[in-house]
């Protein structure tokens, strides 16, 4: 699936050399890719952990959902 990371980056070259480097649409573009970057780098890692207790919930939301289902 392409992010909105990936569009930019390969709409913004066309873009500048339709409309100029200093258009301000450009620009703006060019700090949403930076603010798009910058978040994705501060997102934490998550470790296995992670993973493992997303799948017990999911589980239990299974389970719960198969015996209120039995019980109509």
């Amino acid at each position: 699936m392409i992010s909105e990371i990936d569009l930019l980056r390969a709409d913004i070259p066309r873009l500048e050399q339709k409309f100029g480097a200093g258009n301000p649409f450009v620009g703006v573009l060019k700090v949403q890719l930076a603010l798009l970057l910058k978040e994705r780098k501060q997102q934490p890692r998550r470790g296995r952990y992670h993973r493992w207790l997303v799948n017990f919930k999911r589980l239990q939301i299974r389970k719960r959902n198969k015996y209120s289902d039995n019980s109509l």
